[in-house]
This record gives structure tokens, C-alpha cells and sequence, in this order.
């Protein structure tokens, strides 16, 4: 907790110092990721040495530095002392930026920017393109769920549209077992819509004959 507030107060103090941008240095990537969670931010990282002169002017620009600070966690990390961090996400030169979610697994990193638009627009592109994605697997997870639901309480046709709208949207994830499982429920609601019809197809027969049977039964004996 006191290590949390520490790294809070000196993220208010960088930009005096800094410029722009809330860069967060030398601090443990777990904690970092931790904050962002909390904050409901990603994590950024940008790897320089000292020919990154432009790449940090880019990053200083107005426009890509309020966006930084509104979606991101900032790390500054000088590529031959950070040497760990580079290894693990196979970061090779400088300048390089990597996007992280807060489980700190990569979603995309910029290696060569020569502009701010072009570094902003190809950033927001990458995060938005995340967004699109998380939004569409919500989407896709909420309607299996309605499925399986609906196809427990044993309403398969509604279940059958439920799953249809899952698979689509699995299929736009690339999610080949969430697919498949829909099909394979898509199959079985169309069999139980199939028995239900012939179970109900069957009773109406039932129901008709014994009518008719009434009819005959009440003539022959009048």
C-alpha cells in the first residue's frame, strides 16, 4: 500500500521534470500492472537508449501524450539496463513501444515511428482494436450463455438463435472450440426442435383418432 501511494505521488511530480508524458521509472512491472487493473488502464512500455532523441519528442507531442496518459500505465526503460523486461517480450532495438494488457501479456508494440500522427493513429488503431475485440467476445460469451440456459429449460428454439449468434461471433474471434461446441448445440437443438415436433405431431394424432373414435362410438350406439 505505501508502495503504491510512493509510485502515485511520483507520477504526479514526473511531468514537471519529464514534460508531458506520466512516465513511471525503474519500477517492478507486476506492481505496475497492478495499478493500471485498478485504474482500468493497459500498460505501456517504451524502450530507448540514446539515440531515441525523436521517438521521445514523438511521444512528448501534446495529442499522443494526453492519450498515453488517459489510457496507460507508462514505463521509460533504457534499453541496457532493462535488459530482463527485453528479453522476455523480444524487444531488439530502440525506440520500441509495447502495449500490454494488465496480465502483462502483449496486444501490440510500434518499433519504428518517424511522426506524432502516424504514432498516434497507428496506437489508437491497436487499442481500439482490442476494444472492438473484448466487446465482441462479452458479446459472444453472453449469448452462449443465454444458450445453454434457454437450451437447459428446454426452449431449443430459442436456444438454436442464441447459439447462431455465438458462433458468429466466435468465428470473427478466430475461436475454433467455442465453433465447434456451437455447432454440436446447434445439431441437438435442431434434433430436440425435430422430436418435439414429431412428439406434438403425434399427440394431435392421437387426439384426432380418439375424436373421431368419440364420433363413431356416440352414431353406432345411437
Amino acid at each position: 500500500m505505501v508502495k503504491k501511494c510512493v509510485i502515485s505521488i511520483i507520477l504526479l511530480l514526473i511531468p514537471l521534470v519529464s514534460g508531458y508524458v506520466n512516465w513511471v521509472y525503474e519500477t517492478d512491472l507486476n506492481t505496475v500492472c497492478e495499478m493500471a487493473k485498478a485504474e482500468n488502464k493497459l500498460v505501456l512500455l517504451y524502450v530507448y537508449d540514446e539515440w531515441t532523441e525523436n521517438a521521445d519528442r514523438i511521444l512528448e507531442d501534446s495529442k499522443v501524450s494526453e492519450y498515453i496518459n488517459s489510457h496507460f500505465y507508462a514505463m521509460k526503460l533504457y534499453k541496457f539496463t532493462s535488459k530482463a523486461i527485453c528479453e522476455a517480450y523480444g524487444i531488439e532495438k530502440a525506440p520500441t513501444v509495447v502495449f500490454l494488457d494488465v496480465h502483462a501479456e502483449e496486444i501490440g508494440r510500434i518499433e519504428e515511428f518517424s511522426n506524432s500522427e502516424d504514432f498516434y493513429n497507428e496506437m489508437r488503431e491497436t487499442i481500439e482494436a482490442r476494444e472492438f475485440r473484448e466487446k465482441l467476445r462479452d458479446e459472444a460469451y453472453e449469448a452462449l450463455t443465454n444458450a445453454d440456459s434457454l437450451y437447459a429449460k428446454g426452449k431449443y428454439r430459442e436456444s438454436k438463435e442464441q447459439y447462431n449468434i455465438a458462433l458468429n461471433k466466435f468465428k470473427q474471434l478466430g475461436e475454433k472450440e467455442k465453433e465447434e461446441y456451437c455447432k454440436s448445440k446447434i445439431s441437438d437443438a435442431d434434433l430436440k426442435i425435430q422430436l418435439d415436433l414429431l412428439r406434438y405431431g403425434l399427440i394431435i394424432f392421437v387426439a384426432v383418432v380418439a375424436f373421431f373414435a368419440l364420433i363413431y362410438y356416440i352414431s353406432a350406439k345411437k
